[in-house]
């Protein structure tokens, strides 16, 4: 597998989407190629701080809520 082709599918690669060979040729071009593997190490670090985010889930202010609530639904208040 050649660095254009591991970098186009270096998002199937991270997130587990490869059939076994194809991930083992991706796997075995990144172990050797200095030029893939810090791609590779920034998507990976991407796709981490992705998933940290969307587990820190924040509420909405009450008053914005209430406003939202508001508009969406006017007859039941």
């Amino acid at each position: 597998m050649d660095c254009p082709e591991v970098v186009r599918r270096l998002w199937e690669y991270l997130d587990g989407e490869l059939a076994a060979k194809e991930a083992g040729a991706v796997r075995l071009h990144l172990e050797s190629c200095s030029q893939c593997r810090p791609a590779c190490h920034c998507d990976r670090a991407f796709l981490l701080l992705l998933s940290r985010s969307l587990r820190a889930s924040a509420a909405a202010p009450s008053t914005l809520a209430a406003s939202v609530r508001a508009r969406l639904w006017p007859d039941a208040q």
